[in-house]
């Protein structure tokens, strides 16, 4: 997808259709969703400093278990030392998101790969919740 913020409706939109087909709760689907939107935007502000005409791959895998959503962007690196680095405060204007999908989401693995930068951030299924007609 393109790094254009425009796209981020379709990200959500996609993210809030698999959390509602897989049995998450409102509140669960509102949390992905979110922490999903905070990682693309997050490549957009800083990987690509806001540059449009870039590329996001953009993966969803999605069993049983787990979904499992994948971004991969040839953008500059992130600074492993600031993401998380102090506590959240009242005060800060910025600095939030990577909090918001650390608590919304079982995984966040951040790693350069050969293709660039990837971010893996999973969600475990509830068992008795995986699509019942075939999950």
């Amino acid at each position: 997808m393109p790094s254009d913020p425009r796209f981020l409706s379709v990200v959500r939109a996609t993210v809030d259709e698999l959390c509602g087909t897989y049995g998450l709760s409102k509140e669960e689907c509102v949390g992905v969703k979110l922490a999903v939107d905070e990682a693309v935007a997050n490549v957009i502000r800083h990987a690509y400093k806001n540059r449009h005409d870039q590329t996001i791959e953009f993966e969803c895998l999605v069993d049983d278990r787990q979904m499992e959503f994948t971004l991969l962007d040839q953008g500059e690196a992130p600074d492993l030392t600031k993401i998380c680095a102090g506590p959240m405060d009242d005060v800060a204007l910025s600095g939030r998101g990577t909090h918001l999908i650390k608590a919304v989401m079982d995984e966040m693995l951040y790693q350069q790969v050969p293709g660039g930068n990837q971010l893996k951030l999973v969600k475990r299924l509830h068992a008795s919740k995986a699509v019942a007609d075939g999950g």
